[in-house]
Order: C-alpha cells, then structure tokens, then sequence
C-alpha cells in the first residue's frame, strides 16, 4: 500500500507528542494531504484505521483536508 510509509510515521508521532503530554487517546486527527502525492481518501482512511489498531489513535475521527501540494500535513490533534 502507497499509503502505509505516509500513515506511518504520522501515527508515530502524533502518538509520541500525546504520550509526553500525557494523554490518555488520540479522539480526532486533522490532516491535509496534497492531491500530487497520489492518495485516494478511502484508501488512505482504511490504512489509517488499520494502521492505529493498537495504538492511541485506535477509532480516532480522521479529517482528511485535500489540497493542491505534494505533502501531508497534520494539523491538529485532539487527545483526552
């Protein structure tokens, strides 16, 4: 999957910045992806759920933001 080596290291380190804040879940993720990396949004939402299980981010709501550019971004995060 294209997406997996994009999603990975995000989830990486949204659950790296919650865990020194000392949170308990990652609830909501905010994410821009530029329309040249070659995402497709359902793609893109079921390797981010795969890839959370087991991990802060397990059934966090996913904004995904398309936007003319060839990055991904994260936004924001919400944690509880």
């Amino acid at each position: 999957m294209h997406e997996t080596h994009l999603i990975e290291p995000v989830i990486k380190s949204i659950e790296d910045h919650a865990r020194k804040e000392g949170a308990k879940a990652v609830t909501k993720v905010v994410i821009k992806v530029g329309l040249l990396t070659g995402v497709k949004e359902d793609s893109f939402r079921e390797t981010f759920s795969v890839l959370a299980k087991g991990t802060m981010l397990e059934g966090a709501l996913l904004e995904v933001i398309f936007f003319p550019g060839t990055i991904i971004q994260v936004i924001s995060f919400d944690v509880e």
